[in-house]
């Protein structure tokens, strides 16, 4: 499924237009980047987590100079599914 069959879907099932479907996905979806970039942590009971972790720097080898070098430390945003999603996926 792609954002495409996604607003269809979500506009048949609500009784929406396809256009006011697409317009509600894109301002969840945009709310959740905020949230995220905000470094918030946004808790959708039934379905996850999603929340922002910072990988600190780390040091390693260049194979071919055996140079060490240093990685910089960086933000990935990440999703933490619920016990209830996993449950209902895996049944």
């Amino acid at each position: 499924m792609n954002k495409t069959d996604l607003c269809r879907r979500m506009a048949k099932e609500n009784g929406l237009t396809q256009p006011q479907a697409k317009r509600m996905l894109d301002e969840i979806l945009a709310q959740i980047s905020r949230a995220i970039e905000e470094g918030e942590t946004l808790y959708l009971p039934q379905f996850g987590t999603f929340e922002l972790r910072y990988y600190l720097p780390r040091q390693f080898r260049n194979p071919q100079t055996g140079e060490m070098m240093e990685a910089d430390g960086f933000n990935q945003p990440s999703f933490k599914p619920a016990p209830a999603l996993k449950q209902l996926v895996n049944s």
